[in-house]
């Protein structure tokens, strides 16, 4: 079965956490790469000078130096550059032991060092993308000036009411329609909607689509007369004011409308990667071994309180205070036993 998949791809992958970067390095342990320096657990040819050496085996400076560029690390500070160095080690010592306890011959343990290897391959190429991409004046003065008339110089308090259904909007629009004031419509409908409140001051490029189009179509005081579909549901809006807001100066932000641009590039041309392939799926699929993650554990009720007990107010429990302890009760003592018949006490 073949399968045309064209859905738009999300590259919130190519952000590569240190556990993923540790597959990365633990992937040489499988084999030699392209530029290896041998059989060892590093898989990376030595063309910038050697960092240090973890039991006999060198790193190269390089390796160091991705690992600042992935987390973000200022190597010329020293604290920061010893606690990358740490990492480092950390790895090649790690992948150093899965190769002695023969864990590389684990299905599961190739898999997730495959996907590791993978997911860095792709952090880099994208990263080469943006490298590559060109953005010129011309196209950010022309993304700056397209912001401006999507509402971005207009600042927004609406009340907004969303109901589950259309056919609960649509009822709710036609009071409005005929005469009824938003507040008394909102009163009528509450108990029916999933949300009922107000959103003060909100700019129009922070808004879904419809939404913001909507808005710029009211003036002060007007409600929408039909319907919105949301991703919450079907929303009716009312507008209370619209404030100019000045648009930043073009030099201000045109840096960050090019790194923008540029990302958008990169992750276009993903798309037509995607679109161009010929992604065959298998039917049917093969049987998933892993199991299912187990669903969490819901912490046990709270007793209620007992009725006339003092309950410290919420406003006064400070995180990490300590709270005022209920009284200990003291031990009541037993009842004294009766004197026995006939051994009156002596007066």
């Amino acid at each position: 079965m073949k399968a045309a998949r064209s859905q738009s791809h999300s590259t919130s992958f190519i952000a590569l956490p240190f556990a993923a970067l540790t597959l990365a390095v633990l992937a040489g342990c499988g084999g030699s790469g392209a530029g290896s320096s041998g059989s060892g657990s590093v898989q990376l040819a030595n063309t910038g000078g050697i960092v240090e050496t973890v039991n006999g085996e060198a790193v190269p400076q390089k390796l160091l130096d991705a690992l600042s560029q992935t987390r973000g690390v200022d190597l010329s500070n020293p604290q920061m550059r010893e606690k990358a160095l740490k990492q480092l080690t950390d790895m090649v010592l790690l992948a150093q032991s899965a190769k002695k306890e023969g864990f590389t011959n684990d299905a599961d343990f190739a898999a997730a060092v495959e996907l590791g290897r993978l997911q860095g391959v792709a952090m880099a190429t994208m990263k080469q993308y943006q490298a590559k991409s060109t953005v010129d004046d011309s196209a950010v003065r022309a993304e700056y000036d397209q912001q401006g008339a999507k509402g971005g110089t207009s600042e927004f308090d609406f009340d907004q009411i969303v109901f589950a259904t259309q056919e609960q909007a649509t009822k709710a629009a036609g009071d409005l329609a005929g005469g009824k004031a938003y507040d008394q419509m909102v009163e009528a409908y509450r108990k029916d909607a999933r949300m009922a409140r107000n959103f003060p001051k909100v700019r129009g490029t922070m808004l879904p689509p419809p939404l913001a189009t909507a808005l710029a179509g009211l003036k002060a005081g007007e409600s929408s007369k039909t319907p919105l579909q949301l991703p919450q549901g079907w929303a009716l809006v009312h507008l209370n004011t619209v404030t100019a807001v000045p648009q930043p100066p073009f030099e201000q932000v045109k840096e960050n409308l090019r790194r923008s641009l540029t990302r958008k590039q990169s992750e276009d041309r993903m798309t037509k990667l995607r679109d161009d392939a010929k992604i065959t799926l298998t039917d049917p699929p093969p049987v998933s071994t892993v199991p299912p993650p187990p669903k969490p554990v819901m912490p046990p009720p709270m007793a209620p309180p007992q009725p006339g007990a003092m309950q410290p107010h919420p406003m006064t429990q400070q995180p990490g205070a300590l709270q005022p302890q209920p009284p200990v009760a003291k031990p009541v003592p037993p009842p004294a036993k009766p004197a026995p018949a006939g051994n009156k006490p002596k007066p």
